[in-house]
């Protein structure tokens, strides 16, 4: 082994990633290429269909009360 820092070179994992994009970017100029989910993250291809704060408050009601009792049809 050699004492050169070129062989004890570490890519990190964002910089692995973003190169991955480029060249799947650059590669999918001839057609479709399969891509990493990670990858494909990194370059937008996933949607995040977040709620909004209201439509998150909307759903935490739903009109029941569950401390009320049940109601039992037999009397």
């Amino acid at each position: 082994m050699s004492d050169d820092p070129k062989d004890k070179a570490a890519v990190s994992e964002e910089s692995y990633l973003k190169l991955a994009a480029e060249a799947a970017s650059e590669a999918a100029v001839k057609g479709p290429v399969p891509v990493d989910p990670d990858v494909a993250e990194l370059m937008g291809a996933f949607q995040e269909d977040a709620l909004s704060e209201e439509d998150a408050l909307d759903s935490f009601f739903d009109g029941l009360d569950p401390t009320a009792e049940e109601e039992s049809g037999d009397e």
